[in-house]
């Protein structure tokens, strides 16, 4: 039987019906589906950039926290019902202390109430990013769903581009950024979060060519680059080829030590790069004279707001998703106040977890969701059987881990990118132990 057979847990034989497989199958498929076009879709498709944004409450989404609540639910009461001992292989060292940092950044933070409510929720969240993995009986009807998701989230968006372009493409009427006018961005808040979920597809629709068929892979990997050069999203279609050629390097070569150098070298360039200029002076001239734009479309601003910020309380930080949007940043952190002080995040996921949970609590994640895929993808033998699916959710977390050098992806409450990031992560770490103990 498979790894993910394994996971997925065996359908009993025997007395079971065949109505009661069908029933069994389905609330597999209803479950998966749910929660995947739920991080992917969200519960506000098709919003109407040209309205003034409304201020981010104390209490947040509510129905956000409804649905993900609701679905935690029925997860865990599934999850009960079917081996519930299996999440006990994701009970890694590194991730209890990952947590417990995270509480100690709530204990100690400026906003505690606030911020334990941010982390339970993200808790849910990533509490169903692991049992998710637990539902398809088989490869075949994991690839099935995963591939029926995506191909739902491609036709909404094209449907709206077709039909809701004034809710589904970005346009000088934009309240915000009206400089994207033109870009595509489907049932998608804005451009990046739109291309970020296309080079995820990009990645099935490889995976679902390998393993189910040619011509329904092709077919997602198509649309989805097509949608992705129109939403002109610089960081999903930079960071996509590197995604496939370091997979590819690490999947021949098979030595974790090689596979975690070449993957912590290149996110140490990508940071001397980007934050460096901040830091820096030789790095920001060189970046000025080899780039059009050596501030990162005005990110630089933000990160020199941050690593200020970040110098004054280093341990803990300011407390778990507390820093960016609080009383005490918008309107002026020390004696200057500019435009960056209104920002809603570092525009770096790993800056942002040393403002929110301390550098402490970043190297901690950083070891979770890093270094330990790498470790976990090479510590498996490369079985013919779930090869494919090993190298899906390689290429899912390098993409996750090198996307977040621009964009804060990283432990979020709930993400397009973060919640198939920590599925991937998790499931690296699922077929590692399953391959080891077989």
């Amino acid at each position: 039987m498979s790894a993910m057979a394994k996971l997925g847990g065996r359908v009993s034989a025997g007395a079971a019906s065949h109505a009661a497989v069908d029933l069994d199958t389905l609330v597999r498929s209803v479950l998966f589906l749910s929660v995947f076009l739920a991080a992917w879709i969200s519960f506000h498709p098709f919003v109407d950039l040209s309205i003034p944004p409304q201020a981010v409450v104390e209490g947040g989404d509510v129905v956000n926290q409804i649905a993900f609540s609701s679905m935690f639910l029925a997860f865990a009461t599934w999850t009960y019902c079917h081996e519930p001992r299996r999440l006990l292989l994701l009970l890694r060292p590194v991730l209890i202390g990952t947590v417990a940092w995270c509480v100690l950044s709530v204990l100690t933070s400026w906003e505690p109430s606030l911020a334990a409510r941010r982390l339970s929720f993200a808790l849910v969240v990533m509490s169903l990013s692991a049992m998710v993995l637990l539902l398809p009986k088989n490869l075949r009807q994991f690839s099935d769903l995963i591939a029926a998701a995506a191909l739902i989230v491609l036709l909404a968006c094209y449907l709206g581009v077709l039909l809701l372009p004034q809710l589904s493409i970005h346009h000088a009427t934009d309240f915000l950024e009206p400089e994207h006018d033109g870009n595509w961005r489907g049932v998608f808040p804005h451009k990046n979060d739109a291309g970020a979920t296309m080079v995820l597809f990009v990645f099935i629709g490889f995976y679902v060519a390998r393993v189910r068929s040619l011509v329904l892979g092709g077919a997602i990997v198509v649309l989805s680059a097509v949608f992705l050069a129109f939403t002109q999203s610089k960081t999903a279609m930079g960071v996509l080829p590197m995604a496939l050629i370091l997979s590819a390097i690490i999947g021949r070569s098979r030595n974790p030590a090689l596979g975690v150098f070449l993957v912590v070298a290149i996110l140490f360039i990508f940071n001397l790069c980007s934050i460096g200029t901040v830091l820096f002076e030789p790095v920001r001239k060189l970046m000025e004279a080899i780039m059009p734009d050596a501030t990162f479309t005005g990110r630089t601003e933000i990160w020199q707001l941050g690593l200020q910020a970040v110098a004054q309380r280093p341990i803990t930080g300011y407390g778990y998703s507390t820093f960016w949007g609080t009383p005490e940043v918008v309107y002026g952190l020390g004696d200057s106040v500019t435009w960056a002080n209104a920002a809603t995040d570092a525009h770096n996921a790993y800056l942002n977890l040393a403002l929110t949970i301390g550098i402490p609590g970043m190297l901690f994640v950083v070891v979770w969701v890093v270094i330990l895929p790498i470790v976990d993808f090479c510590r498996q033998s490369p079985d013919p059987h779930t090869r494919a699916l090993q190298t899906l959710f390689l290429r899912v977390c390098l993409y996750g881990v090198y996307a977040a050098c621009f964009e804060s992806s990283i432990l979020q409450q709930v993400g397009e990118v973060w919640f198939f990031f920590m599925t991937s992560t998790f499931g690296l770490r699922y077929l590692s132990v399953t391959r080891a103990m077989a």
